[in-house]
């Protein structure tokens, strides 16, 4: 990758490349930030494991579940076990507390710059942070806003198992 010569690629230690890029952040004009599960992960949420066993050690097993993302594509018998689950996942990966300060550091290396964060994290933990929601957009929803692509009226058109 390129910027104005100041990136050409990966090959330095570790300490370089990130001098590198806060080059980069200080010289650019706007800053378009991409987010995924990965910067969930790396706040210290971990979808599996013994946080999977904790909350939902019920359902890993009835239904076999490696992780709690593939838990939301199981063909649950009831409804009322679909939106327990739901629940129990909205509740957990929302209202805990966000284990590392990853967000709030990078809120900081973004601060006086012109940004935007599109996001498929639908754990609200940007704001939770101290992002302002003008300068976020969830692609998948927001578990803080409790609508999104989980909302009622929309699950009601679609199939639970496709969810």
């Amino acid at each position: 990758m390129r910027y104005n010569g100041i990136i050409e690629g990966t090959t330095g230690d570790f300490d370089s490349e990130i001098n590198k890029l806060k080059e980069v952040f200080q010289n650019a004009d706007a800053i378009i930030v991409g987010a995924g599960a990965g910067l969930s992960s790396s706040a210290g949420y971990d979808f599996g494991g013994e946080r999977l066993q904790k909350y939902f050690g019920d359902f890993v097993e009835k239904y076999g579940m490696k992780d709690m993302y593939t838990g939301c594509f199981a063909d649950f018998e009831t409804n009322e076990e679909r939106w327990a689950y739901w629940s129990r996942w909205a509740w957990i990966n929302r209202y805990e507390p966000i284990p590392k300060d990853t967000h709030k550091k990078l809120l900081k290396l973004l601060e006086g710059k012109d940004y935007f964060v599109l996001t498929t994290n639908i754990d609200h933990t940007f704001q939770r942070a101290g992002f302002s929601k003008e300068h976020l957009c969830y692609t998948q929803g927001d578990f803080g806003l409790f609508r999104g692509f989980w909302s009622v009226p929309m699950l009601k058109t679609m199939s639970y198992r496709y969810l």
